[in-house]
């Protein structure tokens, strides 16, 4: 399959490239924030106030959990810039359909059609 022929015709690829650069940066500082660790002397203490504890300990584990999320989207951005590396951006990674235009403006990190999208749930 010949790279230009999925190329969608309504994007400007340097303008994509770009966008999940500026995505991809936005989402490693995020990561970055989330990861960090706790202040000296912030550390989960049990004892009369363990409501205070467990809240914060819940609120860490809830914070792994969207930078585990924020990774995966890295991952799907990555995955974009190297399409557009090779030449293949536009193209399903599953069917080797084209994506749909309309799909990659609003996601640029797609790398599935809608339907192969779908499927994969």
């Amino acid at each position: 399959m010949a790279p230009a022929e999925h190329a969608p015709q309504g994007l400007d690829h340097s303008q994509v490239e770009e966008r999940l650069r500026a995505r991809r940066s936005e989402i490693e500082a995020k990561i970055a924030q989330l990861t960090k660790p706790p202040e000296r002397g912030a550390g989960v203490q049990f004892g009369k106030r363990v409501g205070d504890g467990t809240t914060e300990a819940v609120s860490r584990l809830s914070e792994v959990g969207v930078a585990n999320d924020l990774q995966s989207i890295k991952e799907r951005v990555q995955r974009a810039l190297g399409k557009l590396d090779d030449g293949t951006y536009g193209a399903c990674d599953r069917c080797g359909k084209p994506i749909a235009e309309g799909r990659l403006r609003a996601a640029p990190e797609s790398a599935l059609c809608i339907s192969c999208a779908q499927a994969a749930r």
